[in-house]
């Protein structure tokens, strides 16, 4: 018999929390303020309650903490290498295995010039 343990709640709101901050925080340091002006940067990228029903057990709320946080600590270098792409892509498809849904390749941050994070 395998016992399964559910995520608990605290993990729920630190996957809301990362979503949010990569919204607000993150996001519009790439995104000039013409471009600001016409989408909301925060609706990009924003996990839901029903979004989190396919985030079952602890591990898989490892994995999506853990996605999160890889694709926040690759956006906020200095200098956004290449030699990330494959974390990159990997913790994306990771979120994706999950239902949820990253909005932007890691080729959008090498494109934009971002203001430096303090």
């Amino acid at each position: 018999m395998t016992m399964i343990m559910s995520s608990t709640i605290e993990q729920e709101e630190k996957i809301k929390s990362l979503s949010t901050y990569l919204s607000h925080h993150v996001f519009p340091r790439y995104i000039d303020s013409t471009m600001a002006d016409v989408i909301k940067v925060e609706k990009f990228f924003h996990i839901e309650d029903e979004t989190l029903a396919y985030v079952e057990s602890l591990k898989d709320a490892s994995r999506v903490i853990t996605a999160l946080n890889t694709i926040v600590s690759i956006l906020e270098t200095a200098h956004i290498s290449s030699s990330y792409e494959e974390l990159f892509t990997e913790s994306v498809n990771t979120l994706r295995s999950y239902q949820i849904d990253f909005p932007f390749p890691l080729s959008f941050f090498h494109e934009r010039k971002h203001a430096e994070f303090l």
